[in-house]
């Protein structure tokens, strides 16, 4: 009886570890997916700091999608990094640094490089890679492929293909769009690219 008891605590333990994994992965491609639809919408070339630090690159990566491979982890991760140590360093700070602060800022960290991911072909990088991507564990570069259509305002989660077609199918973008037009008077980026 006491085997059986223990049987199920354990049980019950690893699925509570397992439904928290999968919430902070989904939280994190979440936070991902706000910051890249930020970027999107409301980051502008003529912006002081921003404008050439985030906007400026946005805009030709829409342009030009494959252009940003062509920088080295460090040059297209730096601000998640630092966003990264900033985030672990809080947690730290105020005594709640647990093994989920970690894994939502390595995911939150890595982000980018999952997103480079999804603009190669299977010979451009590890095996592991495509076969995450196969097993939907990555974003596969067909779901992504999703955001460099038409007005590109679609798709901005990047770890997974979990999200995307949720919050697209209930227009959350779009309502977070027609929330802060509404409230602020900031319209949306407009933005005039060719199609990818």
């Amino acid at each position: 009886m006491i085997l059986y008891k223990n049987l199920i605590e354990y049980s019950m333990g690893a699925i509570m570890i397992i439904l928290e994994i999968l919430a902070v992965i989904l939280g994190a491609d979440f936070f991902a997916g706000f910051i890249h639809w930020a970027e999107d919408a409301y980051a502008r070339e003529d912006m002081p700091i921003i404008g050439p630090l985030v906007a400026a690159p946005n805009v030709l990566h829409h342009k030009q999608p494959r252009a940003f491979l062509k920088k080295n982890w460090l040059q297209s991760s730096w601000d998640l990094l630092l966003g990264g140590a900033l985030l672990v360093g809080a947690a730290a700070a105020l005594g709640v640094l647990t093994w989920h602060v970690w894994l939502f800022a390595a995911l939150v960290v890595m982000s980018n490089q999952v997103h480079k991911w999804s603009h190669q072909g299977p010979r451009e990088h590890w095996r592991v890679i495509t076969w995450l991507q196969k097993a939907r564990v990555l974003q596969t570069p067909r779901q992504h492929a999703q955001h460099h259509r038409g007005e590109k305002n679609t798709h901005y989660c990047v770890i997974t293909n979990v999200l995307n077609p949720v919050l697209d199918r209930i227009g959350f973008w779009k309502g977070l769009e027609w929330c802060i037009e509404r409230t602020l008077g900031v319209k949306r980026r407009v933005e005039v690219v060719s199609p990818a």
